[in-house]
């Protein structure tokens, strides 16, 4: 009795897993435009309106290869189109990370020249140079945050981090929006 019972189970069991492996392999068909074992030999009605009575399982292959190639090549248009988006953003993010990177040699240069005059200037003229000193650093270091900006935030916002860039470079300058 109970390897009755057993056997049943055993036999309801490998129905179960071919059923659900050949469901499996149909989707994983559907999906990726292939052929399985199966369908080439005409079991599913779907397979009958796919292909003519006339052609043989080889034919019939083939042709659903063709048609995953198809299918590749009009995929790898959009691929390449965003790389290419991609790469125009990354010599953007440099074209301006350079931009930051010369205001901030300016700001060096300023800087170096401003020193030297504070060194020998009388009291009132060091406190006027003082002043720009300080404004000088604090401009450095809007700039350096820019720039990090520009590489730690440009790579996924691009659209939000480039006019904020270039708001703080004009406001480095002092020059108003036009």
């Amino acid at each position: 009795m109970k390897t009755n019972i057993i056997s049943y189970c055993l036999i309801f069991l490998a129905l179960i897993q071919f059923s659900c492996s050949e469901t499996l392999q149909r989707r994983y068909d559907q999906r990726h435009g292939t052929t399985s074992s199966s369908d080439r030999y005409g079991n599913d009605d779907r397979d009958r309106s796919r292909t003519s009575p006339t052609t043989t399982g080889k034919d019939a292959y083939r042709r659903d290869y063709d048609k995953m190639m198809e299918e590749d090549v009009k995929s790898n248009y959009p691929k390449a189109d965003y790389n290419q988006k991609l790469v125009t953003q990354y010599e953007e993010m440099d074209k301006m990370g350079e931009l930051v990177l010369y205001e901030l040699d300016i700001l060096e240069n300023r800087w170096n020249a401003l020193t030297d005059d504070y060194k020998n200037a009388n009291s009132s003229e060091k406190e006027s140079i003082a002043s720009q000193l300080d404004r000088i650093t604090d401009d450095r270091l809007v700039l350096y945050k820019a720039y990090t900006n520009i590489y730690k935030n440009g790579k996924t916002n691009w659209l939000v981090v480039k006019p904020e860039v270039e708001n703080t470079l004009r406001s480095v300058r002092r020059v108003s929006e036009k």
